[in-house]
């Protein structure tokens, strides 16, 4: 099975600090009216309140009604998915024990930093009803359930895929990465582009008035990605769609672009940071060397050294090979000579390492100064670890089985909505 990172929740932490409440006396036509029918459910204006509300104060976005006029319409349509979901599993008879809904609520205690019992104590204070969360929390685990059994066997990433990705990485492991988020908008059908246009644009705009990236990328995201506020964590050029590619050079750190409209939908992208590859490289060599070390005195005078600098060019004129190196050196008074095996290039001193670096086999470096006199290196062997710097098999294996789970997941919730009976009520 793919490795997955499920979130449970909203970060509901912020919630329990600020002093919201529902109204108690709130009118009864109110709390019964209806916002939307999803096939046999019912989505009340209560609860599409009350999770306007939640989106506001998680989001950072101020409580007023312009805020409240722009989000329900965003609100409702991810309800709206929520219950064609939560169909799904009862059609599949797939059930979400009590059981399984108190562990989710204990590990939001722990993630809020609050004792057991301690989260639903304070949202009862605040009078909002616990159910309300517990119904989110137990339609989400009963759609993982519905994507683990319906997908997960459709997903199969073969060896020649592991290794086409390997080589296209090692091809592009020099090049600047990028730590991305996106929110992503799927089109289902030509006639909703327009629709879905506008709530990405609507989204950046609240985005750019002060609105949390994650928050809103948890709430109406339709990638997986959504589970981790949208962090699609360090990707390199070549993996996202070329309209996303060409974008990442230009961007710089925090800065977020969008709509970007592609083949399935419109995305928002975040630039969290890049890096620059580094000399990394020289870690992924290893040399073995014969040396030659002339001796110079603690205080070499010029005449000295000059001498010794001209032994040391006579040699390195003859030398062609290890061998070579290593019958000079028994002609000549150089104790310290000798091989080095096996030794990362970059674990030799920087001047040596940068004398070594661009040798071929069989050639020898320049009289080097060292501490114990003059010193030339010839390379007998190198070997480069082309893997260094890249994710392992099995973390390739993941990341192609995740994008093609998303895929699929995508299809499946637009099927969904395509054979749905949706009234939205206004």
């Amino acid at each position: 099975m793919f490795k997955r990172k499920v979130s449970l929740a909203l970060f509901l932490g912020v919630i329990l600090l600020l002093p919201w409440a529902i109204a108690n006396n709130a009118p009864a036509q109110g709390v019964l009216r209806i916002a939307a029918v999803v096939n046999e459910d019912v989505i009340s204006a209560y609860d599409l309140a009350q999770r306007v509300r939640m989106v506001m104060v998680t989001s950072s976005l101020p409580d007023t009604a312009e805020s409240r006029r722009r989000l329900t319409p965003q609100v409702l349509r991810n309800m709206i998915d929520e219950h064609l979901q939560a169909q799904e599993a009862r059609r599949l008879n797939i059930r979400v024990t009590d059981e399984e809904v108190d562990a989710m609520m204990a590990r939001l205690n722990r993630q809020n930093d609050l004792a057991p019992g301690e989260l639903e104590a304070l949202l009862e204070r605040a009078n909002v009803d616990v159910n309300s969360l517990r119904s989110k929390l137990r339609a989400e685990n009963a759609w993982n359930k519905v994507i683990r059994q319906r997908l997960q066997r459709q997903v199969f990433i073969g060896d020649e895929e592991v290794e086409e990705e390997l080589a296209r990485l090692r091809a592009v492991r020099n090049l600047p990465r990028h730590r991305i988020a996106e929110i992503f908008l799927s089109v289902d059908t030509p006639d909703a582009e327009n629709e879905v246009r506008d709530l990405a644009q609507r989204l950046l705009q609240q985005i750019q008035n002060g609105a949390r990236f994650s928050a809103l990328a948890r709430e109406f995201s339709q990638s997986t990605s959504a589970a981790v506020g949208g962090d699609l964590g360090w990707v390199t050029k070549g993996q996202l769609a070329p309209e996303l590619d060409s974008l990442l050079d230009g961007m710089t750190q925090n800065q977020v672009v969008g709509p970007v409209k592609t083949l399935s939908g419109y995305y928002i992208l975040l630039l969290l940071d890049r890096r620059t590859p580094t000399a990394a490289q020289n870690a992924a060599t290893t040399v073995s060397l014969t040396q030659l070390v002339l001796p110079l005195s603690a205080n070499p005078s010029p005449a000295e050294l000059q001498a010794q600098q001209a032994t040391g060019l006579q040699v390195r004129s003859q030398v062609r090979s290890c061998d070579d190196m290593r019958q000079a050196a028994q002609g000549i008074d150089a104790p310290q000579s000798g091989d080095i095996r096996s030794i990362g290039l970059d674990r030799l001193p920087p001047t040596i390492r940068d004398a070594v670096a661009p040798l071929r086999i069989g050639e020898t470096t320049e009289p080097i100064r060292v501490a114990e006199g003059l010193l030339l290196a010839t390379l007998c062997s190198r070997t480069e670890d082309d893997t260094a710097g890249l994710p392992s098999r099995e973390q390739i294996t993941n990341r192609l089985g995740n994008q093609r789970f998303d895929l699929l997941v995508q299809r499946y919730m637009r099927d969904l909505r395509r054979t749905a009976f949706v009234d939205i009520r206004g």
